[in-house]
């Protein structure tokens, strides 16, 4: 995988992961839950970010292999890291890992 192509998945993956954490946040909204943002981004930007790795193997009948596996791994951590890059979500994020 070459690093335009993994930049350019990247951004693909972070798009489809603002909306999807939007749509999520909606539907909490009106069902008057209660929620932290932070694990839920990161959630979804872990699911979205391996999948697209995976549709675009599909797409280009490329094999799984243990190194493909590993691409999708990177790109879902990527696509993680890159929903959570403000300032007050990173510290939220951190927070929540530690405990503080």
């Amino acid at each position: 995988m070459t690093l335009e192509l993994f930049i350019t998945i990247l951004v693909m993956s972070a798009t489809a992961t603002s909306v999807a954490v939007q749509i999520v946040k909606t539907i909490l909204d009106k069902m008057e839950k209660t929620y932290d943002s932070v694990p839920i981004a990161v959630i979804i930007a872990m699911i979205v970010g391996v999948a697209e790795i995976f549709i675009y193997y599909g797409i280009n009948t490329i094999p799984i292999t243990i190194v493909t596996i590993l691409y999708a791994i990177c790109m879902g951590v990527a696509n993680a890291v890159g929903a959570t890059t403000s300032y007050d979500l990173v510290k939220k994020f951190i927070n929540a890992l530690f405990g503080k």
